[in-house]
């Protein structure tokens, strides 16, 4: 009797198998026909960061980065500027993340910008050098000159970013822990977030036609990486797709 039932336990695992793995494709069809139906430019990067699967479209598309690039500037602040710094300086600098990620203030943003035009006028490109990141550019003349924009990325890249505060790769301990509270707490919650029922750590950016946003989607089992960037002069439009396919994206990629 056991030798009857191990292989009709092995066909009915098979056959999840493949009704599991058809599902995920259909959904990954539907994905990448909502993506081609997308009235504007949109570039999306998505990835299990266990399984290492990845949903990807446009991904090395180069786009502004909006107010993402708050994350590179965070990183090179840690890195850069932070360790020699006197301690009020250092809290001063804790302060202006917070800030800068939690509700994308651009005061502080500008401030931190001067301050590396002032001292560390390498600090961006140490940190592009540092993470391979061969398309992005942050507070850049040659960028401006290119594209119209000082600062632009692809969505590819931005998910290394991202990637490397996720698994806590490049700064050290306290302060990824710092950044990745930060991430979990903005104030904005319209595109990732919208419809997904756990947490989520992410940052978004926005310009005059350019929406974005960059997180991880957390379900205390597979953590989901999805980097986002549209172009269009709807913003209502580009928000509720944003949302809509992260969703879907979402659904694609965990197990």
């Amino acid at each position: 009797m056991l030798k009857k039932l191990i292989p009709a336990c092995t066909a009915l695992i098979i056959a999840l198998s493949v009704v599991t793995a058809s599902a995920s494709t259909a959904l990954e069809r539907e994905i990448t026909n909502d993506l081609k139906q997308f009235d504007g430019q949109v570039g999306v990067f998505a990835k299990n960061l266990k399984t290492e699967k990845t949903i990807k479209y446009n991904q090395d598309t180069v786009f502004p980065t909006a107010s993402t690039s708050k994350l590179i500037v965070a990183l090179a602040t840690y890195k850069y500027l932070y360790p020699k710094a006197p301690s009020y300086k250092q809290n001063e600098y804790d302060q202006d993340i917070d800030m800068m990620i939690k509700v994308s203030d651009n005061n502080t943003f500008e401030a931190l910008l001067n301050e590396f035009d002032a001292t560390k006028k390498d600090g961006f490109d140490k940190v592009q050098r540092d993470l391979r990141l061969s398309k992005t550019e942050i507070h850049d003349e040659q960028a401006f000159k290119k594209y119209s924009y000082h600062s632009v990325t692809t969505p590819y890249e931005m998910s290394k970013v991202l990637e490397s505060i996720y698994k806590e790769k490049y700064i050290d301990k306290e302060h990824v822990q710092r950044l990745k509270d930060d991430l979990a707490n903005t104030i904005f919650h319209d595109e990732i977030p919208r419809y997904m029922q756990v947490p989520v750590f992410h940052k978004v950016g926005e310009l005059d036609d350019v929406l974005c946003d960059v997180g991880v989607v957390q379900d205390g089992h597979d953590p989901i990486l999805i980097s986002f960037y549209t172009r269009t002069g709807d913003h209502s439009y580009s928000s509720d797709f944003i949302a809509t396919v992260s969703a879907k994206l979402y659904n694609a990629l965990r197990r």
